[in-house]
Formats: structure tokens, sequence, C-alpha cells
């Protein structure tokens, strides 16, 4: 079902029953764009630098982990598989969100955007991993810790 991925280090193989050993007995469960959005904004809320986020999350979409993949200054071309990938196999996982945090940025969607969701979850199929959403968060103008969000998903572009 998975592709086996060379590491001289270690094998990197993850199956379904680790993944049960890992789900909290009261689990987060994202199953839904509007229970991600909600996740993401009571979490990033406090966030100051601009990064990508990826929210980990196993088969029946438990909340498993959310850790940067990328941060500081990046181009959105240095987001590549083999780093994702590196990312949701030491967290167990098999369903990534992918989030997009610009603190500083009003949020709107470029090509380059698209162009790397469409990519990534192509890529990411071949493993057998689901992309389930490419999400971008800023913070809204004005005062306060308002921030917007946009799905990818949701505009039915992922």
């Amino acid at each position: 079902m998975y592709k086996k991925i060379i590491n001289p280090d270690h094998e990197l193989l993850f199956t379904h029953s680790h993944q049960r050993e890992l789900e909290k007995p009261n689990p987060i469960i994202l199953n839904s764009i509007a229970r991600a959005e909600m996740y993401i904004a009571n979490t990033f809320v406090h966030l100051r630098e601009q990064a990508v986020y990826g929210i980990m999350l196993s088969t029946r979409q438990v909340l498993l982990e959310t850790r940067p993949i990328l941060c500081g200054k990046f181009s959105l071309k240095d987001l590549s598989h083999g780093l994702i990938i590196g990312h949701v196999i030491q967290a167990n996982a098999t369903r990534l969100i992918l989030v997009h945090h610009n603190p500083a940025g009003e949020i709107s969607v470029k090509d380059k955007h698209l162009l790397q969701a469409c990519r990534l979850k192509e890529t990411l199929l071949e493993y057998s991993l689901l992309l389930d959403d490419f999400i971008l968060v800023s913070k809204t103008s004005g005062n306060g810790n308002q921030m917007s969000t946009m799905s990818l998903a949701r505009l039915g572009l992922v």
C-alpha cells in the first residue's frame, strides 16, 4: 500500500496499528473544512512569524500533531514533497492539511499556491498520503487578533 522510502539511517514505514496507539482518549477530529478552520484560528492566532505548518492527521482525520515545515523567509518552491513526506512519516500520519501562515500580508490566492497545492497533492497520492487542504491564513487589517482564512479545498482547487 505504501511506497518504500529508501533512507540509509533507518526504514521509515508505518502502519495503521501505529496510528491507533498514538490516538488520544479525547481526540480532536478535523473531518470538515469548518472544523479545520476553527482549529487553525484558535491555534495560530498568537503566531507572528511567516511559516508553512503541517497539520498531521490519522486515517480517520484525528489530529496527531501540528508542526512547522518551513519558517522565516522562504519560497513555496522550497516546499518539496520529500520534506513534507519526511514530516508526515515522523508523525505517523496518512492525511495532511498544509497551512501557509502570513501574519503581515493580505490573503490572496496566487498561481504559485495553486500550482504547489496541485503538485503536492498528486505526489503525495503516489505514497498513499492525502492532502486534505491547503489553507492560507493572515491577520485582518485593523486591531485585535482577528484572522482570515482561505481554504483551497473550499474553493474546489485542492
